[in-house]
């Protein structure tokens, strides 16, 4: 790499890394202080909060690296422009090579990046937080609850214990989950334990009931919680029953029982076991999930070549790269949200995965073609020219209207 392209590369490396610093801080702040209460109401450490917050890292990073390349691109490029440096490397008669290659590499070194993310490091992350939580809520369970105080773990779910041996057995233990607004559920029974398992972490419970209340619906179909039908309520006698703490995840009966498509290994979803429940129950969600982890990274280099296709030429002052910017950026978040699309189209139709693979390659052939061959397509600049008209006329709108008090002020005046 030349001296010239080192400069460029640095240049955007350094705003890449940046960006991507301060955008995952503030998007890991906001989703961290929603997660406060495991330290200030449900009695765990700060370790443990910060652990648990931390695991969401990779796939916030995953999200935001295409972003991140898309502002440290269009920075630099749009420095190098108002420096007059890209007018003196065009006066060398120096290739557009020379311009795009850093911009490529950059994109190019955040896809590999992304990659490693979205096919190894993200899936961990989220599957050791699925323990985690249900970790959390067991120890919770076992150590947080206190004898005699109904504690709501969390909404819908609330424990109650009469006492507490030595041994971690509890006593008298009353359980109600109202999670579902159609189904109340009441466990009790006379003694209980957290118990570990290969399987995963369940609450034993031995000599006791449960009974299960359908809420009846009114004529127009909503709840009736007004005037319950005890009728409905069947109360199930029981020497010994386990409930999976993994429910208290936030994952109802009708989802997987331990792990998500998201949540899985990528090896499993490229070699499915048969007996796989995750993958028999949402076939569609597995595949489309798969061919994702692929996919997702390309954007990095989408959003790299497609901005310099639009901000590598020189431009003078009065064409404004403001509304270059504009275009490039609706251009990119265009094509993300028809990249969303595909995705979903996925799920239940498996003809949406080879777009999901064109529409980012061709993109990436687009931008660098148009960028090599110094080309600037009539369509897009036309589009530049009529943002630069209708921020003209919002300018002149606006001095007028600035303008409007002054002037009749001087035509009341004698």
């Amino acid at each position: 790499m030349k001296l010239i392209e080192r400069y460029i590369f640095l240049r955007a490396a350094a705003a890449f890394l940046m960006t991507v610093t301060v955008l995952t801080a503030i998007v890991w702040l906001t989703q961290a202080l929603r997660d406060m209460d495991l330290v200030t109401a449900k009695g765990q450490t700060l370790l443990i909060f910060i652990s648990m917050t931390s695991l969401v890292l990779p796939t916030l990073i995953m999200v935001i690296a295409p972003f991140a390349v898309l502002i440290a691109v269009a920075i630099t490029l749009n420095n190098l422009n108002a420096d007059s440096e890209l007018v003196v490397i065009n006066a060398t008669s120096a290739p557009p090579w020379v311009v795009v290659k850093p911009i490529v590499v950059l994109g190019l070194v955040a896809m590999l990046l992304g990659g490693f993310l979205s096919l190894y490091a993200a899936p961990q992350a989220l599957g050791s937080l699925r323990g985690f939580i249900t970790q959390v809520r067991a120890d919770l369970v076992a150590n947080i609850v206190k004898e005699g105080i109904f504690s709501e773990i969390e909404s819908g779910m609330t424990f109650h214990i009469q006492k507490r041996e030595p041994n971690g057995i509890m006593r008298g233990l009353f359980l109600s989950d109202e999670r579902d607004p159609k189904k109340h559920i009441v466990y009790s029974s006379e003694f209980a334990q957290i118990v570990e398992t290969s399987q995963g972490t369940f609450l034993r419970m031995e000599q006791g009931t449960i009974q299960q209340q359908q809420i009846k619906e009114t004529a127009s179909g909503e709840l009736d919680e007004t005037n319950p039908d005890f009728t409905t309520v069947n109360i199930i006698d029981f020497d010994s029953y386990a409930i999976d703490l993994s429910k208290f995840t936030g994952v109802g009966d009708g989802e997987p029982k331990y792990f998500k498509p998201r949540e899985l290994d990528t090896a499993a979803l490229l070699h499915p076991k048969e007996d796989d429940p995750t993958i028999a129950r949402e076939p569609g969600v597995a595949r489309s999930e798969l061919h994702d982890r692929f996919t997702n990274p390309l954007y990095n280099l989408v959003f790299a070549t497609v901005v310099a296709a639009f901000l590598a030429q020189v431009r003078t002052t009065r064409e404004r790269r403001g509304s270059a910017i504009f275009v490039a950026v609706l251009v990119v978040a265009t094509l993300r949200l028809a990249g969303f699309g595909m995705t979903s189209l996925a799920i239940s139709s498996a003809i949406a995965v080879p777009f999901m693979y064109a529409l980012p390659i061709l993109s990436i052939a687009v931008g660098l073609w148009l960028t090599l061959s110094g080309r600037r397509l009539t369509a897009m600049d036309n589009l530049i020219r009529i943002m630069e008209l209708l921020n003209e006329r919002i300018l002149n709108m606006v001095k007028k209207l600035r303008s409007a008090p002054k002037s009749e002020k001087q035509y009341l005046e004698p």
